[in-house]
């Protein structure tokens, strides 16, 4: 994944500086960096993982960042069985914002989900369809997002109008006939059907891929999930988006969910599946991070080719 490789953006000796004064017992704690994605994440002692806000953000949009998954993160708790991170040092007052919470044992799922044979991509997806069923169920104003809560389908048909325009102006110029013409059919088959935004919203991780889904590597058991800095009342899609992991895992998934599968859920998970390249282009294209861009548009190429494939996964497991 694009975060994997992505250097850090904020300066070693800020990180070190923060870091020192929440273990004033530990002279010069140990500390490497992780992955920068949405946030700088460090390690700290092995025993702690640390979030500083990618610097692009202003500075706002940092302490904004923090403040509300911290809170958020808090108010989950109570309602999941899956352990989540848990907050023990925040700070939104400083310049150098950032979150710490003590490591949640296991590793990435990404990391082994290659070599699991199809029994364990069955049960880890049992898993994942618990994980999901509580989740959904969670009424956002009991978190209290305020106006996230009043989130609405024909919001998300605007949202998705809105990246095909930009879409249109800002990368159309650089696609070849055949790539352009593959776009078009992604959005225009998508926008064109009012089914498409006839989906009841609930509480999503938003970001939520086997990257941020641990797990102990002997049993395949998830020892927890990370990672809720997108969570928000949206399109129920947007946590289904698992079809490169194949049709065991996600059948599996689906059979374990116990909140509503409406019939066009199959179609908007291919959908959001095949706009994320966009999604790295322009963000990339905004802040001018051009390791991005490439990112994006390599994935796009990757998404065309192999289009057939997602789209038979797809209706294998939605039935559609």
């Amino acid at each position: 994944m694009f975060e994997e490789n992505n250097p850090p953006d904020i300066e070693e000796s800020v990180v070190r500086e923060a870091i020192q004064k929440c273990f004033p017992k530990i002279p010069d704690p140990a500390v490497r960096f992780f992955y920068h994605g949405t946030y700088n994440v460090y390690i700290v002692e092995e025993e702690y993982l640390f979030r500083f806000p990618s610097t692009i953000l202003p500075m706002d949009d940092q302490h904004r960042l923090v403040r509300r998954e911290a809170s958020l993160l808090q108010r989950l708790r109570g309602h999941l069985t899956f352990e989540i991170p848990n907050p023990e040092f925040v700070n939104v007052e400083s310049d150098t914002p950032f979150m710490g919470y003590r490591k949640i044992p296991g590793v990435s799922l990404s990391r082994h989900f290659d070599s699991t044979t199809a029994e364990q991509r069955r049960f880890l997806g049992e898993q994942v369809g618990g994980f999901l069923s509580q989740l959904h169920a969670i009424d956002g104003g009991d978190l209290g997002l305020g106006e996230e809560g009043s989130y609405q389908p024909k919001d998300s048909q605007r949202e998705c109008r809105e990246v095909f325009v930009r879409v249109q102006n800002a990368i159309f110029s650089r696609l070849s006939k055949s790539e352009k013409e593959w776009t078009e059919n992604l959005f225009h088959e998508f926008l064109d059907s009012e089914k498409n935004f006839g989906f009841e919203p609930v509480l999503i991780h938003g970001d939520f891929d086997t990257s941020n889904i641990l797990v102990d590597p002997s049993t395949y058991t998830i020892t927890g999930i990370i990672d809720f800095e997108e969570s928000r009342v949206h399109d129920p899609a947007a946590d289904f988006i698992f079809l490169s992991e194949g049709v065991e895992f996600l059948t599996s998934l689906l059979d374990a969910y116990t909140g509503k599968i409406d019939s066009q859920l199959g179609e908007r998970v291919l959908f959001r599946l095949g706009r994320q390249p966009f999604i790295y282009i322009l963000w990339g294209m905004e802040h001018d991070l051009e390791a991005m861009v490439t990112y994006g548009y390599a994935t796009l190429r990757d998404f065309i080719a192999n289009w057939n494939s997602y789209v038979s996964v797809a209706k294998q497991c939605f039935k559609f």
